[in-house]
C-alpha cells in the first residue's frame, strides 16, 4: 500500500538520485548499500513502478522517477520546515510565517514592520509572496498562506477579511499630461483618454466597479440582475480559475454563479453600447440627455478599455511613463508604481465618485494562526498606521 511510503524512504529515493549510484548514496545517509538497496526495492514494489532504470556503471532515474523527484524533494522540505517550527514553537523562540499579500503591501507596508520584526525575533523566518488578490484569498482557503493582505474579493468558505486600510483611486499620468496640473479629475473625463490598465485577474477592476452606482442600472436596462455578483465585477468571477474548476466538478453554487457572472458581463456589454449610442446621438443631435441632466446614465468604468492590458504594476508604470496612455490605480500602488519611473509620473484623485479600495487582513476562520504569526500580525496593525504613507489613507 502507497501508505507505507515513509519520508526514510523519499531520502534515500533522492540521495540515490542526486549522487548517481546506491554506494555513495549509502555512504552520506550511513546506511549499508544492501539496506539501501531493499528499501529502493521497497519503494518501487510498492510504487508499482521503477524509479531508477540501472546499469552495471550506474543509476539514473526512470521517466516516473525523474516525476517524482521534485515532489519528493518539496515534501522532505516541507516536513523538516515542519519540524523546525514546532521545535522554535516549543521554546516560543519563532518559526516560520507564510504571508500572501499585494504588491503594494509588500512594498510600502510591509518592509518597515518586518525591520522591527527581525530585530526582534531574530529566529523566526518569513515567506512573502506577490500575489493578486483573489490569489491571496485562494492561497489562505488552501493554507498556503498563514494569512494575507489585500482586497476584498468574492466569498469563498471559511475566509475572514478584515478591514486594515482603504484608499483612493486617482489616474497616473505623465507629468506633462494636462491632468497632472489638476487637483481632482472626474471620472467621466476619462472616456477619450488613451488608457492602459490592470488586467482583470488583479482586481483593482473589481474594486472599482463594486462600489459604482453601474449595477442597478445595469439590472434595469440590461434585465441580468446587476453589473456585479456578490459585490464583484462579473468578469473576475467569470474568469476566475477557482470558480470555473468548481463548476467544471458539477458544483451547483459555482455553476449559478459562473451563469450569473457572464449573463450580467454580457448586461454591462450592452448597456454601455446602447449607453455610448445615446451618447453619440445627443452630440450628434445638440440634445440633452433624457432626465434633462445634459449626461447619459452611463457608467464611466464601462468606458475603460485598455490599449494594453497588464498584471503587473511595475509594467503598467512604464507604459504610462513612455506615453502610451494615462491608467487608474489606488493611490498606494500608484506610489510603488513611481518608484520604477522617479519623476516620471503624476497622480490626480478622481472624483464624482470617490471611489475606493478597501484592504484588510484575510484569514481562516477555523484554523488559529501560530503564536509567532499572532506577533507579527499584531504588529502590522499597530506599526503600519504610523508610517510614512499618502495621507489620504484611511484606517480601520
Amino acid at each position: 500500500m502507497l501508505s507505507s511510503i515513509s519520508l526514510r524512504h523519499m531520502r534515500v529515493f533522492v540521495a540515490v538520485a542526486d549522487h548517481g549510484t546506491f554506494t555513495a548514496a549509502a555512504e552520506v545517509l550511513g546506511l549499508t548499500p544492501s539496506g539501501l538497496t531493499a528499501t529502493i526495492r521497497q519503494f518501487e514494489d510498492v510504487a508499482g513502478t521503477p524509479l531508477f532504470d540501472r546499469t552495471t556503471r550506474q543509476v539514473t532515474l526512470s521517466a516516473t522517477g525523474a516525476r517524482f523527484l521534485p515532489t519528493a524533494r518539496r515534501l522532505i522540505s516541507e516536513f523538516e520546515e515542519a519540524l523546525g517550527d514546532l521545535d522554535a514553537l516549543s521554546k516560543g523562540i519563532g518559526g516560520t510565517i507564510r504571508i500572501a499579500a499585494a504588491p503594494s503591501v509588500l512594498t510600502r507596508i510591509l518592509p518597515g514592520v518586518i525591520s522591527r520584526f527581525v530585530g526582534e525575533h531574530p529566529d523566526a523566518r518569513l515567506r512573502l509572496d506577490e500575489l493578486n488578490a483573489g490569489e491571496v484569498h485562494e492561497a489562505v482557503a488552501r493554507n498556503e498562506a498563514d494569512f494575507g493582505i489585500a482586497g476584498e474579493w468574492h466569498a469563498l468558505p471559511d475566509i475572514a477579511f478584515s478591514p486594515l486600510f482603504s484608499d483612493r483611486f486617482g489616474v497616473l499620468c505623465r507629468p506633462t499630461h494636462a491632468f497632472a496640473k489638476r487637483s481632482a479629475i472626474a471620472w467621466s473625463e476619462l472616456a477619450d483618454q488613451a488608457f492602459v490598465g490592470l488586467g482583470p485577474e488583479s482586481g483593482t477592476r473589481a474594486m472599482m466597479a463594486a462600489q459604482g452606482s453601474f449595477a442597478g442600472e445595469a439590472g434595469g436596462a440590461g434585465g441580468a440582475g446587476g453589473a456585479t455578483y456578490a459585490g464583484v465585477d462579473p468578469a473576475e468571477v467569470a474568469a476566475s480559475p477557482a470558480i470555473k474548476r468548481a463548476a467544471a466538478l458539477g458544483l451547483p453554487e459555482a455553476q449559478k454563479a459562473l451563469r450569473r457572472a457572464n449573463a450580467s458581463e454580457r448586461a454591462i456589454e450592452r448597456v454601455a453600447k446602447a449607453n455610448l449610442a445615446k451618447r453619440a446621438e445627443d452630440a450628434k443631435n445638440g440634445s440633452r440627455a433624457a432626465d434633462g441632466s445634459g449626461s447619459t446614465m452611463i457608467d464611466p468604468i464601462a468606458q475603460l478599455r485598455p490599449i494594453v492590458e497588464t498584471s503587473n504594476t511595475i509594467t503598467l508604470a512604464a507604459m504610462v511613463a513612455e506615453g502610451v496612455g494615462i491608467t487608474v490605480l489606488p493611490e498606494l500602488a500608484a506610489r510603488v508604481a513611481d518608484l520604477a519611473a522617479p519623476g516620471k509620473l503624476a497622480f490626480v484623485p478622481l472624483c464624482e465618485p470617490i471611489r475606493k479600495r478597501p484592504i484588510g487582513i484575510i484569514t481562516r476562520q477555523s484554523r488559529s494562526l501560530s503564536p509567532i504569526a499572532r506577533i507579527f500580525l499584531a504588529m502590522v496593525i499597530e506599526q503600519a498606521p504610523k508610517m510614512d504613507l499618502p495621507a489620504a489613507i484611511e484606517w480601520g
